[in-house]
């Protein structure tokens, strides 16, 4: 494994005891998660992409190490949590990243061209945060075990991949936003 995402993965076993970033079950499979994860996140080709619920990082800032050259934004409404995501950008010296400390159903901004998401909470708001962040033909990246998310007439499911590594399946779902 990429050795800055190793740092970020100490770093997340540092401060979760006290922050709660990710559950216990989560936090013992992340390497098996993320084996499966990054394929995915590598097919992803976005020059600026946002990360709407982004707490612990996972995925904005793998995503960030597999495309260096990304601008990222990490979108978390919580504050604590925002002290995290500083804390590990720094330490893991990434630049173009930029943490955005606003609930996403109320952050005021003109428009993402592309978003990430994975297990955003609670689901039912995942399409009106969408809407209301995403410009029109923008694509939704959402990572998820189980089923994907359904989302109305103002969205399209252009696809989904899954990738299985060990005991871990991850999915990827697309979308487009329709005008």
């Amino acid at each position: 494994m990429d050795e800055t995402i190793a740092l970020w993965i100490r770093e997340l076993r540092r401060f979760n005891p006290r922050l709660h970033l990710v559950g216990p079950a989560m936090l013992e499979g992340i390497e098996g998660e993320l084996q499966a994860m990054l394929p995915l996140l590598g097919s992803i080709r976005e020059p600026e992409i946002a990360d709407l619920g982004s707490g612990s990082g996972l995925p904005a800032i793998p995503y960030k190490v597999l495309h260096p050259q990304a601008k990222v934004f990490l979108i978390e409404r919580s504050v604590r949590k925002c002290t995290f995501l500083r804390h590990a950008v720094e330490t893991l010296g990434l630049s173009g990243v930029e943490i955005i400390s606003q609930d996403p159903l109320y952050a005021d901004h003109p428009g993402f061209g592309a978003v990430l998401a994975r297990s955003f909470s609670p689901i039912s708001t995942l399409e009106k945060v969408c809407t209301r962040i995403l410009r029109n033909e923008g694509r939704l990246y959402y990572l998820f075990t189980g089923k994907p998310p359904a989302l109305g007439a103002g969205f399209r499911l252009d696809g989904t991949t899954s990738n299985d590594v060990q005991a871990h399946r991850v999915s990827l779902a697309v979308f487009t936003r329709l005008p």
